[in-house]
């Protein structure tokens, strides 16, 4: 892995959030065959609603990178990402002071169902394994568990 840059400072941030879309991971974590992983939201965008765990990438990281440190800080979990697969790509766009643009790749992969789910608290309030979509779910996390669905057909 590259040397990792980390975050901005706030008011470059704030600029970065008005000028540049920012690019972003979403995963569909498998809990054996119990169903996949959600996560409900406790910051913006998408406050309150039902997510999948997701992060920005940061400069340095590839996408393994990305889907390991997703994982391990938002739930404590460890992946093996050559076992993802793609579900797509998708544009979300967010009524706020910047008009924020996510470029968001989504991936699903298997979890080792023998480790313990350590929920990020500053991040989420809440998780449930579902094989179906939960009611207030965001959009952008409707279309990865609709595609994903779809490989699982």
């Amino acid at each position: 892995m590259n040397e990792i840059i980390g975050h901005a400072p706030e008011e470059v941030w704030q600029e970065i959030l008005k000028w540049m879309p920012i690019p972003t991971v979403d995963l569909v974590l498998e809990w054996g065959n119990e169903g996949v992983i959600v996560v409900r939201r406790k910051i913006e965008p998408y406050k309150g609603k039902w997510a999948l765990p997701g992060l920005r990438m940061l400069k340095g990281e590839n996408f393994d990178d990305t889907i390991k440190r997703i994982a391990e800080k938002e739930l404590g979990l460890q992946v093996n990402p050559n076992k993802k697969r793609l579900l797509g790509v998708y544009v979300g766009k967010f009524i706020t002071a910047q008009q924020r643009q996510d470029v968001s790749t989504g991936f699903s992969l298997p979890v080792s169902t023998n480790q313990e789910i350590i929920l990020n608290q500053n991040h989420f309030s809440g998780l449930k394994i579902t094989k179906s979509t939960p009611p207030n779910t965001g959009t952008m996390y409707q279309h990865y568990l609709r595609c994903y669905q779809k490989l699982q057909a």
